[in-house]
C-alpha cells in the first residue's frame, strides 16, 4: 500500500454555492500540505440525448460559453495565488461529469478530490443520484465530499468508524495523516452490530490493535464501542455527540469486495452527513496490512 500523501487536490466546480465552498477547504487543505489545486469544470455532452433519434446530429457548447468558464476559472485561480500564494490549474473539459473528474484526476495524478454535494445548478443531480455514486466508487484516490452546512474551515475532530469488516481498518493510515497536519484528534467508534461474546472479543483487541499503533505514531486518540444496527445512524449520532468535523470511511463495507461498490452504509453517510466526509477506496490487494 503506498502511503498517503497530498500533493494535488481536484475541485469540480459548477460556480454554485457548495462548488465556492468546496475551493475554500481545498485552498485551506492545500495551504496545510503545501499542494497545488486542479479547477475543473465539465460542459456536459447535452448532444447524447438527440444522438440516440437524429444519430447524426450534433449539438456542441458554443465558444463564447466555454471561454467564459475558462475566464472564470483563470480569475478563481489568480485569486488563489494571489491571496494563499498556491499555484491552481484550470481545466474545461467537454464529457459526461463523473468520466471527466475521473480522467482528470488520473490524468494529474491527484492525491485527493474535495466537491460540493448540493449544487444549485449543474450539480444538484450530481451529488444526490448516480453521478455521485460513480464518482466515490470510481476514484482512485480519496474523496472528500461537502455540503453546504461545513462552512467551517479544517478539521479538530476526525471521525474514524470501524466495523468488523477485513478491509476497515485500511482508513487508519488516512486518518493519521489527516489529524497530523490539522492538528486534530481522533475518535475511534467500533460499529458492534453483533452480541456474541467470542466475536465482540475479537473486536475488542482489533481496536485496542488500532488505538496501540496510533499512539505508535505519537497521536492519541478516544475509543468506544457502540452497539446497534443501523451503523449508519450511529455514526452519524456519535459525530453529532462528539462534534466531529470530519468522518473518514471506506467505501465498501462488505467484506467479500467482488468489485467497487458503495454500500448501504457509505452511501447513507455521504448522502446525509452534515459535516465533510472522506471516502477511502479499499486496498483490495489485502485484507489485514492497514498500517506498519
Amino acid at each position: 500500500m503506498q502511503p498517503f500523501k497530498i500533493e494535488k487536490i481536484l475541485i469540480p466546480i459548477d460556480f454554485s454555492e457548495t462548488s465556492m465552498l468546496a475551493i475554500e477547504h481545498a485552498t485551506y487543505t492545500a495551504k496545510l500540505f503545501k499542494a497545488e489545486l486542479v479547477l475543473l469544470h465539465v460542459v456536459e455532452k447535452h448532444w447524447e440525448k438527440f444522438s440516440i433519434v437524429v444519430p447524426e446530429m450534433r449539438i456542441a457548447p458554443p465558444d463564447d460559453i466555454i471561454n467564459s468558464i475558462e475566464k472564470r476559472l483563470e480569475i478563481l485561480a489568480t485569486n488563489i495565488r494571489l491571496e494563499h500564494g498556491i499555484k491552481s490549474i484550470c481545466i474545461t473539459a467537454n464529457g459526461t461529469i463523473f468520466s471527466e473528474i475521473i480522467s482528470v484526476s488520473k490524468e494529474h495524478n491527484v492525491d485527493l478530490i474535495i466537491l460540493g454535494t448540493h449544487g444549485t445548478s449543474g450539480f444538484a443531480e450530481f451529488f444526490v443520484g448516480s453521478n455521485a455514486y460513480k464518482v466515490v466508487t470510481s476514484a482512485e484516490c480519496p474523496v472528500i465530499s461537502v455540503q453546504t452546512h461545513s462552512q467551517k474551515l479544517g478539521f479538530k475532530n476526525i471521525l474514524v468508524p470501524i466495523d468488523n469488516s477485513a478491509h476497515s481498518r485500511q482508513k487508519i493510515n488516512h486518518a493519521i495523516v489527516m489529524a497530523r497536519q490539522f492538528s486534530a484528534q481522533l475518535h475511534i467508534i467500533g460499529l458492534a452490530d453483533f452480541e456474541e461474546e467470542t466475536e465482540l472479543h475479537k473486536f475488542k483487541l482489533k481496536l485496542e490493535q488500532i488505538e496501540e499503533y496510533i499512539n505508535k505514531c505519537d497521536l492519541t486518540c478516544t475509543l468506544e464501542i457502540i452497539h446497534g444496527k443501523n451503523q449508519a445512524t450511529m455514526t452519524s449520532d456519535y459525530a453529532q455527540s462528539t462534534g466531529a468535523d470530519l468522518i473518514i470511511i471506506m467505501t465498501d463495507q462488505d467484506e467479500n469486495i467482488t468489485g467497487r461498490l458503495l454500500g448501504a452504509y457509505a452511501q447513507q453517510i455521504v448522502n446525509h452527513s452534515k459535516i465533510p466526509v472522506m471516502s477511502v477506496q479499499p486496498f483490495i490487494g489485502t485484507t489485514s496490512s492497514w498500517a506498519y
